[in-house]
């Protein structure tokens, strides 16, 4: 019998041992009220509260795994009586194996025909097409939508020799990115079978091509939806057009933002004007035809895409800002466009970019680049807004009076993040991260909540960037360990008032480094502990 467990750091386990599986839960106590006791909970009882509410469910990848072993065992065993009778004829074949029990599946569960032999399918995906993806999820390192999206992704790729090696390499990248999120699974799966089997891919995208659409679909009374279906490229442009105009509308516009794009859209296709609806004599709105189109013209989609798949050397996959890797057929295609632009972003010039600006508080164009291409989103854990949308941060804070004692401005001290985790970093207290470039040059990210609870994971696109990890940042020792305990003369108190030991920026550069450290060794103890993640 198999002994298979899944175990979490907040002591709950799921063990299946001689055929019967074993579901061990902590739940920590709650906190019953929300009067003064409710602040006194510590720390670690937060920390034990947040991750049952987030993680109480990793068993659910386990349970379904067997649940698929269960259908396909069924299944095999239909298939092997079915493949033994002689007197099977084509009438019964009709009714093939995975639709008989399907039948029985749907029957007993109470699903349609549909919906049960879609269950049967990626049972025989888990055990058959991409097993190593399918172990995964047992382990609790996959959820199970994420298992099905996988198995989605690779149902084009015919070659069974093939498919097991990008089985296996999607397995082995998954396992060590850390902070999985179902945007960055799905970005992995594509990547890596953009990579290796191009016109499966491909295949996916003349399909889409092939399907571009107008519909219209009435909602309620006077009011329909019409929908575009359009390259991505297109697409993300005419969103920019039409918040472009959306957008400029004075604070007073009593319209929600997603009614002001629908008014907006329709201004565009009819070619008709589009004015601000407050009926204020005092209207600051910018709606000028001159204001339009120089807001249209900002409008940009950005792709990263390495010279050797432009030149057709390479068949490694681009990263399209908000959409995810595509083919380097697709990317050769947007490259072509008429209104493409091509700027070649240099490793040398990133490196000494990252030693003269590293006392600057704004980064060059390269190193931003840079920095938004490896990471690609928002590098909160969960958050997808893409790179190019999102505010450049500083990981260890800049420090504007005294630039030495702050974090660098370089490649190993920035990243991108949306407008709201920036502010929840900067305003909230107890938000802490961390970026640390391994041994191997692989770039990890951190975030600790105010409850304790650590996420590491991986940069987005290593596999696209790997030498960006291999810089050799040369900032001093100045940098983020001042010397200077007081506070400039220029910013003290005045007499009558009490002075600071520290600027308010370097009492949080010294928490956050404190708490950072913390982390670490946390972190290598738990190593040694359990071997190397993910456990």
């Amino acid at each position: 019998m198999m002994n298979t467990q899944v175990r979490e750091g907040s002591g709950s386990s799921v063990v299946v041992e001689d055929g019967t599986i074993v579901i061990r839960i902590v739940a920590p106590v709650a906190v019953e009220d929300s009067g003064p006791g409710a602040a006194e909970v510590s720390r670690a009882d937060r920390a034990a509260l947040l991750n049952f509410a987030a993680r109480a469910d990793c068993f659910h990848g386990l349970v379904m795994w067997h649940r698929y072993q269960a259908a396909y065992s069924l299944y095999r065993a239909r298939q092997a009586e079915l493949e033994a009778d002689p007197s099977v004829d084509a009438y019964t074949r009709l009714f093939d194996p995975q639709c008989q029990v399907a039948s029985s599946y749907a029957t007993v569960a109470g699903v349609g025909q549909y919906a049960g032999e879609l269950f049967v399918d990626r049972a025989i995906a888990c055990f058959e097409r991409i097993p190593a993806i399918g172990r995964l999820m047992r382990d609790g390192i996959l959820n199970v939508c994420w298992f099905v999206r996988a198995v989605e992704q690779t149902a084009l790729v015919d070659d069974a020799d093939l498919l097991a090696f990008i089985d296996a390499e999607i397995a082995h990248r998954l396992a060590g990115m850390g902070g999985l999120t179902a945007n960055r699974v799905e970005s992995t799966v594509a990547g890596i079978v953009a990579e290796h089997d191009p016109d499966a891919a491909l295949l996916t995208r003349e399909q889409v091509a092939s399907s571009k659409k107008v519909s219209v679909t009435p909602v309620a009374d006077g009011v329909s939806e019409m929908v575009i279906v359009g390259s991505t490229e297109d697409a993300a442009i005419s969103l920019g057009a039409i918040n472009a105009l959306a957008d400029r509308v004075c604070p007073f516009d009593p319209r929600t933002k997603q009614a002001r794009r629908s008014d907006a859209a329709t201004a565009l296709l009819q070619q008709s004007q589009f004015t601000c609806l407050c009926e204020r004599d005092d209207c600051v709105s910018e709606l000028a035809p001159a204001q339009i189109d120089a807001r249209r013209a900002q409008v940009m989609v950005h792709v990263v895409v390495r010279k050797e798949t432009l030149d057709g050397v390479s068949q490694t996959p681009a990263y399209e800002d908000g959409v995810g890797p595509i083919s380097a057929q697709h990317a050769r295609e947007v490259v072509s466009r008429p209104d493409a632009v091509i700027r070649e972003l240099d490793l040398d010039t990133v490196i000494a970019d990252c030693t003269r600006h590293a006392g600057r508080y704004r980064p060059s164009a390269a190193v931003d680049t840079a920095a938004r291409a490896l990471f690609g989103t928002c590098t909160v854990a969960g958050c997808n807004r893409p790179a190019w949308k999102s505010d450049l941060d500083h990981v260890v804070e800049f420090d504007h009076v005294d630039p030495s004692a702050g974090g660098p401005t370089c490649l190993c001290n920035l990243n991108p993040k949306c407008r709201f985790h920036h502010g929840l970093k900067t305003h909230a207290e107890g938000w802490v991260d961390d970026q640390i470039v391994d041994a191997n040059g692989v770039i990890w990210t951190e975030v600790t909540t105010p409850e304790g609870m650590t996420v590491r994971r991986q940069a987005l696109n290593m596999w696209l960037l790997p030498e960006l990890g291999h810089i050799q940042c040369n900032h001093g020792v100045s940098f983020g360990v001042s010397d200077s305990s007081a506070t400039r003369p220029e910013m003290r108190h005045a007499e009558s008032e009490p002075e600071r030991g520290m600027t308010r920026t370097q009492a949080k550069h010294r928490y956050r480094m404190q708490m950072r450290a913390a982390n670490r060794r946390r972190r290598e103890v738990a190593v040694v502990a359990d071997g190397e993640p993910p456990f």
